[in-house]
């Protein structure tokens, strides 16, 4: 089959989108184009997949000129299927799929009307009433889809009255995560991805704090950059300055994907933080939960709906109310004291990951999708 991914939100290297879903794709037979926004707009051929960019406006206010754009670009393609990943995108392919009779594929990845509502663009008073328009938009526009794939099982119930449903976890590519069991720990808690107040990382500082009284050689490394206000951003210099944190903070703006395995697997623990600030972040199962379960360390994670069934299940962490930054200094601290035990979690996580969350066994469930199509 000719396969057209559409986004009009992710970069055109996202994990899911182009190593994963586009790359399998690929690896079964099928051709795969793939159309994102970019800083400028080119067409190249990327491990034989061809990868077309169209250049976005600076501004957010003008994302509905990234839509045309994305949707001329897909106008263009003689494609079988339509696969799309976002409210934006599946309304460009619903009118893509209606004028060239196609089949559609909804991927999505977040709540996305708890996610909208909160953009920066919409004052406060508004974001009840957004937060309805797109749900009910998206609901109405599902409707053109021929099957929706999702997530996690949460996502899932919002959608299965809808269309039939695929939950494709977002898990690791286990190739990429040969771990090794002899590589020596250090004292270091690692967060991966991009973090704001959302994401809890003003808690994580005042545990920071405090953790280094009693263990003053510890390192909080951040895989990411700070995603939030500047006024944010100004505080988060001012409160490790203040504290005398430098040596005890790294933030390591960017990294290519395969490179993150040999910061995870050196590090004691990996930290996820979300806070409770609108529904997408209660009902988030990040893909950096897995990636650290595949690195064999152990999770400290916001006691949430999906990641609490995750940790729980596998008994790979500690599970924690991500709004009390002394419950969180007490976790982080417990395993650093922990060695064997936290050994032991890190160990169960990496079998689950083995067993059960990882993209091969997702790969298959993807494949069968298609085969529906055809």
């Amino acid at each position: 089959m000719k396969i057209c991914m559409l986004t009009t939100v992710h970069q055109p290297f996202d994990t899911r989108i182009f190593h994963k879903e586009s790359k399998s794709l690929q690896k079964a037979g099928h051709t795969v184009t793939l159309i994102a926004p970019s800083d400028t707009a080119s067409k190249n051929n990327v491990d034989r997949i061809h990868v077309i960019t169209v250049k976005k406006p600076d501004s957010k206010i003008l994302h509905p000129i990234t839509m045309l754009r994305v949707f001329i670009a897909g106008l263009r393609q003689d494609s079988d299927v339509y696969h799309c990943h976002e409210p934006g995108s599946l309304f460009v392919c619903t009118f893509l799929k209606l004028l060239r009779r196609t089949k559609l594929v909804y991927d999505a990845h977040e709540h996305f009307p708890s996610i909208i509502s909160e953009n920066s663009l919409f004052p406060k008073f508004l974001k009840q009433f957004v937060d309805k328009i797109v749900d009910i938009s998206e609901k109405t526009l599902c409707e053109f889809a021929d099957i929706i794939i999702t997530v996690n099982h949460s996502l899932e119930n919002r959608y299965e009255k809808i269309k039939d449903v695929v939950v494709l976890f977002n898990v690791p590519i286990l190739d990429l995560f040969n771990v090794s069991n002899s590589i020596k720990k250090k004292s270091v808690i690692i967060s991966l991805g991009n973090i704001s107040e959302k994401r809890g990382f003003d808690k994580l500082l005042f545990s920071m704090k405090k953790i280094k009284q009693t263990k003053p050689n510890v390192k909080l490394l951040i895989l990411g950059h700070i995603l939030d206000t500047n006024k944010f951003s100004t505080w988060v210099d001012d409160y490790i300055k203040t504290n005398g944190l430098e040596e005890n903070f790294e933030l390591i703006d960017w990294i290519p994907h395969f490179d993150v395995v040999r910061y995870i697997e050196t590090s004691t623990v990996g930290i996820i933080l979300f806070q409770p600030t609108h529904y997408n972040n209660l009902i988030g199962l990040p893909n950096k939960l897995f990636e650290y379960m595949a690195c064999g360390i152990p999770v400290i994670a916001s006691n949430f709906q999906e990641i609490r069934i995750i940790v729980n299940k596998s008994n790979c962490g500690i599970l924690i109310d991500p709004t009390n930054s002394q419950e969180i200094t007490d976790a982080i601290l417990w395993v650093l004291e922990h060695p064997e035990e936290a050994k032991q979690m890190g160990e169960n996580g990496r079998q689950a990951v083995e067993e059960t969350y990882n993209w091969e066994n997702m790969e298959k469930r993807l494949f069968k999708v298609y085969e529906e199509l055809s």
